[in-house]
């Protein structure tokens, strides 16, 4: 199945005239044995072996650190991994917004679109200009996934957008379940490689907005609260614990509002970006809410509980019918934010 011109023609065709490509490629109808063969493993292991020699050549970094060839292996076997796992999301997601499934061409609209993003690896470890142009390359790379996704894929116009958004959703999830593990695994050698403090890719496009929104949650998660020994609730606490809910739901109304919006014949790559980042946030709007106002998330917790218990139990015990009392006070606002 391995041609080296005709990996060399459908690289060159993809660079040229992305739309054509697909068109071409779609028409051949090929398996996706094939399609990893012609052009998935021989692209990256291309864009890989330059990488790596670059590295050693100029001493940059390459993946985590200094460039070895067990880390060069690894980067090249998870590269591989990975086309895999993107083909299946696509392919799984078609599934849930319309109806069958094509595993070849979810894989071939992967293959052809990551062209540009193994290629800028190989340039990766250039000081200065090197990681910028690899993330360009990278951005383009989703451009081109988002392009290709309709010429190989049968999807109703109407969810296509939302498609690729939960599509990149899944595929950051996944990277960070896969990042966790690997730092569990290699964390002094990633750690003695980290950025230096002026470097600033962390805050581009998709990045940015989750580095934000894992801020919030590191620093709920770090919250403590010692509730009172009497299991009490202040009227305060309860007042505060409803601006929470109303100012969430305010925010999560709005950002869903925005990805209704995404309608196909006016959306655009920025949008597409603009909803995954909404998508972020709609995972932890309350936590953003209580952690922008300066609250403590483990009490607002504690608030939580305490009111649903008293909503359940009611006069079990002097706290819970105090609480009780303050839930029924309360009880349109905290029904009307749930």
């Amino acid at each position: 199945m391995f041609d080296i011109e005709a990996t060399i023609k459908w690289v060159t065709d993809v660079l040229k005239d992305p739309h054509r490509a697909a068109t071409d490629y779609k028409d051949l109808a090929a398996p996706w044995q094939q399609t990893f063969l012609q052009i998935t493993l021989p692209v990256y292991a291309t864009g890989s072996v330059i990488g790596y020699i670059l590295a050693l050549v100029t001493g940059g970094s390459f993946l985590f650190g200094e460039a070895t060839l067990g880390l060069f292996l690894f980067g090249l076997l998870w590269s591989l991994a990975w086309t895999f796992v993107i083909a299946f999301i696509f392919d799984y997601l078609v599934g849930v917004f319309a109806d069958g499934h094509n595993f070849d061409a979810a894989y071939a609209v992967v293959s052809l679109a990551i062209i540009p993003a193994a290629l800028g690896n190989a340039v990766a470890p250039l000081s200065w200009i090197g990681w910028l142009v690899s993330l360009a390359a990278g951005i383009y790379s989703l451009v081109l996934a988002y392009r290709f996704i309709p010429v190989f894929l049968t999807l109703p116009e109407e969810h296509r957008a939302k498609h690729f958004i939960v599509s990149i959703i899944a595929a950051i999830f996944v990277n960070i379940l896969v990042s966790i593990t690997l730092g569990f695994m290699f964390a002094p050698a990633i750690t003695s490689v980290a950025a230096p403090d002026n470097d600033t890719r962390s805050n581009v496009g998709i990045l940015g907005g989750l580095e934000r929104q894992a801020s919030f949650a590191e620093s709920a998660m770090n919250d403590t609260y010692d509730p009172p020994t009497d299991g009490k609730l202040r009227r305060s606490q309860v007042e505060r614990y409803v601006d929470a809910k109303k100012k969430t739901q305010m925010l999560s109304e709005r950002l869903a509002a925005d990805l209704e919006n995404l309608e196909e014949d006016e959306v655009s790559i920025s949008d597409i970006f603009g909803g995954v980042g909404d998508v972020l946030r709609l995972s932890t709007a309350e936590m953003e809410v209580v952690k922008t106002a300066g609250g403590n998330w483990a009490e607002h917790q504690w608030v939580a509980n305490q009111l649903e218990v008293a909503r359940v139990q009611r006069d079990i015990n002097d706290s819970v019918k105090h609480n009780f009392e303050l839930f029924e006070q309360f009880r349109e606002s905290i029904e009307q934010y749930e």
